[in-house]
């Protein structure tokens, strides 16, 4: 039940601003950069391979998890925090309740799931919104050859890299915060402290992590 209400928070309620940001990418700069290639099936595939290169490999996680923290990490920060203040975890090991079970691992189970979710939702959106865009300059264009065009390209190593940065940084994102919220002593004041230093460390440990895997996709 809390992990379905994790996966809930950190995931589905995310969809609107995934959805807003996706759109952007999409039908502004990745449809503006098709209009300002000559025509040709070469450049439909070049286009395709610098789409999955920027959108897929670069932007759609980058975007995507820095959602995540912002929006569901400092939240699960605050909760947990607001839990080890008042005690709240004490209390349920006094009714024989394991707060690891009911907050703890839910979380570390549904972050990276959740961003996986999110990169997939991302990129449809993005390659969607782009076609519609690119449709009003190139009506003859069909939806089939430029979504094949993009698969085409999505290697074995791309899936790879794409699922290390889901299931890797989201289940970093969720240890930093249940790090931080239970460093929450005696003061008020700890809750916002947690919630500052566990958003820093998430932002340089998912960046991190999204270039170190970059990286290793360029050099292989």
């Amino acid at each position: 039940m809390m992990f379905k209400r994790q996966l809930y928070n950190t995931g589905v309620r995310a969809i609107g601003i995934n959805t807003a940001i996706a759109l952007i990418i999409g039908s502004l700069m990745m449809a503006r950069l098709y209009a300002a290639l000559p025509p040709g099936k070469s450049m439909v595939e070049f286009y395709a391979n610098f789409f999955v290169i920027v959108v897929i490999r670069e932007l759609g996680p980058l975007i995507s998890g820095v959602i995540l923290i912002a929006r569901s990490a400092t939240a699960i920060t605050a909760e947990l925090g607001h839990l080890k203040l008042y005690n709240e975890f004490e209390v349920l090991k006094a009714q024989q309740m394991s707060p690891v079970f009911i907050f703890l691992l839910p979380v570390f189970f549904a972050f990276p799931l959740s961003l996986l979710l999110m990169f997939i939702f991302f990129n449809a959106v993005s390659i969607s919104s782009a076609y519609l865009v690119i449709l009003l300059d190139d009506p003859s264009l069909s939806f089939t050859v430029f979504l094949s065009a993009i698969l085409a390209k999505v290697t074995a190593l791309e899936v790879v890299i794409t699922l290390s940065k889901a299931l890797i940084g989201g289940s970093m994102v969720g240890l930093i915060s249940l790090h931080f919220s239970g460093r929450v002593a005696g003061r008020f004041t700890d809750i916002s402290r947690a919630i500052s230093s566990s958003t820093t460390a998430q932002l340089i440990a998912f960046f991190t992590l999204n270039v170190v895997l970059s990286l290793m996709a360029y050099k292989l």
